[in-house]
């Protein structure tokens, strides 16, 4: 008598996500926010190297913030995988109000008192005009939890931006929201994150 295979049900199987900082834009290093700036060509130069990493993983779905920078480097995988990309504007990086485009230099020599405030009260200290942070984290948690949902037992890939990746990172992980900037995310930075019904599993940072 032939076996019947056991059918695998996707509750029981993780929503893998692959979590991707887009290559190196311009200006890079400044507080570039949801400024809509283009890569670089470094930035470009650097998504042929991305694009072979990202190609080990079986990608079933493409995710993607809207701004161009993210746009740029996901189109550079849709191409690899052969895949459709679904924007995401929940997913942008946070707003920084009036420090949008500057450098920390530039933040400090006009804003001496607020900078130094800044780094003392991180994440409560607001920023004029700029989006507060426990809305930028609430924001992120709940576009995640839909792209979860939706993608039960499936290997999805996402492109967006630092401070998103390190809020996600850091809710996996239960770091609180002070720390969470103390984990590295370089241009194209790749991480790996299992979601499992009630709990994650991160399994890899900035690799």
């Amino acid at each position: 008598m032939r076996r019947r295979k056991a059918k695998t049900d996707k509750a029981t199987v993780p929503c893998r996500v692959i979590l991707v900082r887009h290559t190196t834009a311009e200006g890079q290093g400044r507080f570039q926010g949801q400024n809509d700036v283009a890569l670089s060509n470094a930035g470009r130069q650097e998504l042929k190297a991305l694009v072979e990493k990202c190609a080990a993983h079986p990608v079933q779905a493409l995710y993607s913030s809207d701004l161009r920078r993210t746009r740029e480097t996901v189109d550079a995988l849709a191409g690899r995988f052969g895949l459709k990309v679904e924007l995401c504007p929940e997913l942008r990086e946070i707003h920084f109000g009036e420090w949008e485009g500057l450098s920390w230099k530039q933040v400090v020599r006009r804003h001496p008192q607020l900078a130094q405030l800044w780094l003392e009260r991180f994440p409560t200290q607001p920023i004029p005009g700029a989006e507060p942070f426990g809305a930028f984290q609430r924001r992120i948690a709940a576009a995640m939890r839909k792209l979860v949902a939706a993608n039960q037992g499936k290997c999805v890939l996402l492109v967006t931006h630092a401070g998103v990746i390190r809020c996600v990172l850091g809710r996996a992980m239960g770091l609180p929201a002070r720390n969470v900037f103390r984990l590295a995310q370089d241009p194209g930075a790749v991480n790996i994150i299992d979601y499992f019904p009630g709990g994650a599993m991160v399994r890899g940072i900035n690799v």
